[in-house]
């Protein structure tokens, strides 16, 4: 049986040690196109194990959607900006970042899927998927030498950027810098720069929880 593990470190916990049984790309194609998984089950594929992602909420949503508009702002046609679109990652991850630029334009993508090949930029926003998201996921994303990796941490108001990609045996990235919500961070694609953008603009801290106004 093909199983589903969660990104909720109690549920990864309790599968520790199990032999989980791993497929492919072209396989997880097919379960897609037979219907067998869809759009509800929420479902990617990472190294090879179906994860359940995380319920998006409000802060969520925006943070990603107005991150996307900020994107398409600065580099218009010349790059293609997608949201919560697969990323192909031969031969076992087909990751959803929540926003990522890839080379060329949308219409490329018309009918393909991006490759980590193609990829310029991914991001994800976190919330209690942040030790996945600075774990696995930054992993998998430097292994596959995407060029940079942003993690927005919605709990504690923070834009961790990764860059410099390294594989080998500990994969992950050679320069890692942590901005809050009054910092700017440059957006460059492909060796030009197109501008900076403040962190507040599009991340905004999730209140504390208890705390009255």
């Amino acid at each position: 049986m093909i199983g589903v593990i969660d990104t909720q470190p109690e549920v990864a916990r309790a599968f520790a040690g199990a032999e989980l049984y791993r497929i492919s790309v072209a396989l997880y194609e097919e379960m897609i196109e037979a219907e067998v998984l869809g759009p509800a089950d929420r479902i990617e594929l990472i190294h090879g194990v179906l994860v359940r992602k995380m319920p998006t909420n409000a802060p969520h949503s925006f943070t990603a959607f107005e991150l996307a508009a900020i994107f398409v702002a600065l580099v218009g046609t010349k790059w293609a900006v997608r949201s919560q679109a697969p990323v192909v990652i031969p031969d076992d991850s087909m990751p959803e970042p929540d926003v990522a630029i890839a080379v060329g334009a949308r219409r490329d993508y018309n009918f393909v899927k991006p490759t980590a090949a193609q990829m310029a930029l991914v991001v994800e926003v976190s919330e209690s998927s942040l030790r996945f998201d600075l774990g696995v996921k930054l992993a998998l994303y430097a292994a596959a030498k995407i060029p940079e990796y942003w993690v927005v941490d919605l709990a504690n108001g923070k834009l961790h950027v990764h860059t410099l990609p390294r594989g080998g045996e500990k994969p992950g990235y050679g320069s890692v810098t942590v901005l809050g919500i009054g910092d700017e961070v440059p957006l460059t694609l492909g060796g030009e720069a197109f501008g900076a953008i403040r962190v507040g603009d599009f991340l905004t801290p999730l209140p504390i929880q208890g705390a009255t106004s």
